[in-house]
């Protein structure tokens, strides 16, 4: 009897122990195994056609919608974690990540892992959400029309201002050569900005990203990061309360400062002069594993419907504030990148009049940096 290999990866599947979902992007389940349908308490019949949030938490659904999926780590970190419950009470927490299969299509999977009442686990629930290769091509190439887009616009300033030099010779007095000399420099460190961040982007993707994990004091980061911001925060304040006796986390210290520079830079932009940008931490109630810091502004906020989109490549949003501000779009992609790499969390809240990111990293307790030290 031959079989083929569709036949028994589906066999292996429905005979599995662990549980395992098959959705669309909408959220309409089209598959489910025996083992899926027993954590769930629920028939297969009664599964399939409905909702993921039929099953699974609505607000955690809210969190990942239209978000860029997490990328695991080496540090065997993942992102997005939430929790949901099954009908009998079972419940499970589950943090998102990449997978690959094939050619023909990117498989963005959730791995769950179920348990009871009493905390002991039972199994494990994956929820895979198809995406077809047609739709990963468009993204590719909706991803280099953007770049040509952002490299054409400094060049062709260049070119012109570069043109009109040369064009007009002496008949430029001194002030205006300056001015378009300055023009110029602009427009290359602009292009410098995009050269770099399209470069971090392909490391962090690709996996080169090279971290030098130790522990760190978080309030000599945010006082560097402050410092070398003072000229673009003249006409703004910086507070930053971070109390005494705060564990140091386990980071990177260039990458933790990358990130601290990208966020309080934007909180920056994106507030009117005389306001106050406010950069807190505190250990995480509840989680002393983790230590948490927030950068808070007094901008516009950003709509609801937009939030979901902030961490996308190339998000830009139309603000006043920032229409005459160049930039690449890249920096909270690239900032939520580096947060995941170094085994932590990050996410956005907003209102009319402010927003808040919140990053959580790993907290290097002396317990911890002991246990490091004799390993």
């Amino acid at each position: 009897m031959s079989l083929k290999s569709e036949d028994i990866y589906r066999c292996i599947i429905e005979n599995s122990a662990d549980g395992f979902l098959l959705s669309d992007l909408t959220g309409i389940i089209s598959f489910c195994n025996n083992a899926a349908a027993k954590f769930l308490g629920r028939t297969e019949k009664e599964i399939i056609g409905q909702k993921l949030s039929a099953f699974i938490d609505e607000t955690t659904l809210k969190e990942k919608e239209g978000v860029p999926l997490a990328v695991g780590t080496a540090h065997g970190a993942m992102e997005d974690k939430s929790e949901a419950s099954g009908a009998d009470g079972t419940h499970w927490k589950f943090a998102t990540a990449y997978a690959k299969n094939g050619v023909d299509m990117s498989v963005p999977a959730s791995h769950l892992a179920v348990t009871d009442k009493d905390g002991k686990e039972q199994g494990s629930l994956t929820i895979l959400y198809i995406v077809q290769s047609h739709t990963v091509q468009q993204a590719q190439t909706e991803f280099v029309s953007t770049v040509s887009h952002e490299l054409r616009t400094p060049l062709t300033s260049i070119k012109g201002f570069a043109d009109t030099i040369l064009r007009a010779g002496d008949r430029l007095d001194v002030s205006q050569q300056r001015r378009y000399i300055s023009i110029i420099k602009d427009q290359a460190d602009r292009l410098t900005r995009l050269v770099e961040d399209l470069l971090a982007v392909s490391r962090l993707e690709s996996k080169k990203l090279q971290l030098t994990i130790r522990a760190l004091d978080l309030a000599d980061s945010v006082q560097r990061v402050t410092l070398n911001l003072s000229e673009k925060a003249r006409n703004h304040k910086i507070v930053d309360i971070i109390p005494p006796g705060l564990p140091p986390v386990w980071a990177d210290a260039d990458r933790l400062e990358q990130i601290l520079t990208n966020l309080i830079d934007n909180a920056i932009k994106y507030s009117p002069t005389e306001t106050t940008v406010r950069v807190v931490a505190r250990n995480v109630p509840g989680t002393p594993e983790m230590v948490e810091f927030q950068v808070t502004d007094q901008g516009g906020g950003i709509p609801q419907e937009h939030l979901p989109e902030i961490f996308s490549k190339f998000s830009r949003l139309d603000n006043p504030l920032t229409r005459q501000t160049e930039g690449t779009g890249l920096g909270l992609y690239i900032t939520r990148s580096l947060v995941v790499a170094l085994g932590g969390q990050i996410k956005v809240t907003s209102e009319p009049g402010s927003t808040t990111f919140t990053v959580q990293l790993p907290a290097a307790s002396l317990e911890m940096q002991a246990a490091r030290g004799r390993d």
